[in-house]
């Protein structure tokens, strides 16, 4: 079987409208073209489901692509620095609705998403904030069995993973970590696999099969300036200026 390969630019045209519910990934090698892609056509009033948020998710408040974020984390990994446009929507009152998760409970949630159910027993620590800081995603269900802290569901409607490569039946090795990348590529209505490159070989111990995959990109660099392992380094002197030019 041979595989279609449009542009990134294609891929998110054809798949992201606005309003849309767009996970990015993944944890471990942020998708950084994905979102300047999404920066350049414009989009908005985006829901954002991002693991690891870090300047990606910075870039896109920046430029008011997103009205509403589901995330882990969000601080610059290099320094370590602070996000300034994800710091001052938070703090200063924007218009952003923010959904602060630990990653198990997004993983969960995602999970629960692609089994079709409305929630998922997640276990909190109670020294935690997490239920009060995010009501609307961590609550309580009653059971016959008792009492459990539940996550609600997410189902993205276009989930964008970072592969390190794919081959020609369109099975996608995705690297590790995987994080909460098989969650959410279950979960989403659409996936798109944006690739480092496509291989002559079929993989083996393939992490996603073809069948879990809508559309593949090959786009080398997807990833910079963050890194990928083994393939290319994280580009510290530009987080470096990201982060003095966010000042």
């Amino acid at each position: 079987m041979s595989i279609d390969l449009p542009s990134l630019e294609d891929a998110v045209a054809s798949t992201v409208a606005d309003g849309d519910c767009v996970w990015i990934g993944n944890f471990g090698t942020q998708l950084f073209a994905v979102a300047e892609e999404l920066i350049r056509q414009g989009r908005r009033d985006l829901h954002l489901v991002v693991g690891s948020g870090g300047i990606l998710l910075d870039r896109l408040l920046a430029e008011g692509v997103a009205a509403e974020v589901t995330f882990t984390h969000c601080w610059s990994p290099v320094g370590p620095r602070p996000t300034r446009a994800f710091r001052a929507a938070w703090e200063e009152g924007s218009e952003v609705r923010f959904h602060e998760l630990p990653l198990g409970a997004l993983v969960a949630a995602l999970e629960a998403g692609a089994a079709g159910v409305p929630f998922a027993p997640v276990a909190l620590d109670p020294g935690t904030g997490y239920p009060d800081w995010t009501p609307e995603m961590i609550g309580t269900a009653e059971s016959p069995f008792g009492q459990a802290t539940v996550v609600r569901a997410l189902r993205p409607d276009v989930a964008f993973v970072h592969g390190r490569s794919a081959d020609h039946e369109g099975n996608v090795q995705i690297g590790a970590p995987a994080g909460e990348a098989p969650a959410a590529v279950a979960a989403a209505r659409r996936t798109v696999a944006v690739v480092e490159q496509i291989i002559d070989l079929q993989l083996t111990g393939v992490a996603l099969p073809s069948i879990l995959i809508d559309l593949i990109v090959e786009h080398p660099g997807a990833a910079a300036p963050d890194g990928v392992p083994g393939l290319y380094e994280r580009d510290v002197a530009a987080y470096e200026t990201y982060a003095g030019a966010s000042a």
